[in-house]
């Protein structure tokens, strides 16, 4: 029953999401918690509870609630991001969270008129317990905040990798944190494989499905003879500004030679 009812509520959350006629303030928690904070909802269920047709009413009639719904969730993954999910309950809302992303991203870039929205900034950024998504010039794009997340829980410890603590009370600083120290596999320069973990796989997967997602805007496009023009989404992930992106991976500099 429990699964059940976790289900039903998680439904109960989408429709109202999809019948308020009014915009729900970001800063009524209680609302948007409904979206992330069950510990049983997975990747299916989001799916198959949040019909195609019901996001694009959303973003049809109640733009506003779509919007801060990608921020709400944005938020989230930046949260856990700097924290290191030391706390399973954290680990649960940024899986969900992933999740939700995953659905909505297509509905997103489907649509001429938000295409931009991603790239742009939230008003008021850096208040009401928004200062995750600030930098010290201002707020970032919503995107650059994404795949900065992203990029991060990639390597987090006991969350996508296995964690170097010595001890229970050991907590490693997530801004500090080198991903180079934390491998998926053996490779150059690393001869030992880390201990396989099945969790870890399953996270990781989830994490490279919102990725895959994010880099998958140039779908959506109309054809363009204009070659030149590039994914903004793949060209921040492997910029300098990503510091567990390709360019600067000390590795990286090896496959010129």
């Amino acid at each position: 029953m429990g699964s059940s009812d976790s289900k039903l509520n998680f439904r109960k959350a989408v429709i109202q999401l999809t019948t308020k006629t009014q915009p729900v303030e970001a800063t009524e928690d209680a609302f948007w918690d409904q979206f992330w904070a069950d510990t049983t909802i997975t990747v299916q269920d989001v799916f198959a509870l949040v019909p195609a047709a019901e996001i694009r009413a959303v973003r049809e009639e109640s733009p506003s609630n779509l919007a801060t719904l990608c921020y709400k969730a944005v938020e989230k993954l930046v949260q856990g991001a700097e924290s290191g999910c030391p706390s399973e309950r954290e680990k649960q809302v940024v899986l969900n969270c992933t999740r939700i992303l995953t659905r909505i991203l297509p509905y997103i870039f489907e649509d001429q008129d938000w295409r931009g929205f991603f790239w742009s900034t939230v008003p008021g950024a850096g208040h009401a317990g928004t200062d995750e998504l600030d930098d010290d010039d201002g707020a970032r794009p919503l995107a650059e905040s994404l795949l900065l997340a992203i990029a991060d829980l990639l390597f987090c410890p006991d969350f996508t990798v296995h964690s170097h603590r010595r001890g229970p009370d050991s907590v490693e600083n997530m801004q500090s944190l080198d991903s180079c120290e934390y491998i998926w596999e053996a490779g150059v320069g690393f001869a030992q494989s880390p201990p396989l973990n099945y969790i870890h796989d399953l996270n990781r997967a989830e994490l490279l499905r919102l990725l895959l997602t994010c880099f998958s805007e140039a779908m959506y496009l109309p054809p363009s003879p204009d070659n030149s023009v590039l994914n903004p989404w793949v060209t921040f992930f492997c910029s300098t500004e990503n510091r567990s992106g390709v360019s600067n991976h000390p590795l990286d500099n090896s496959l010129d030679h």
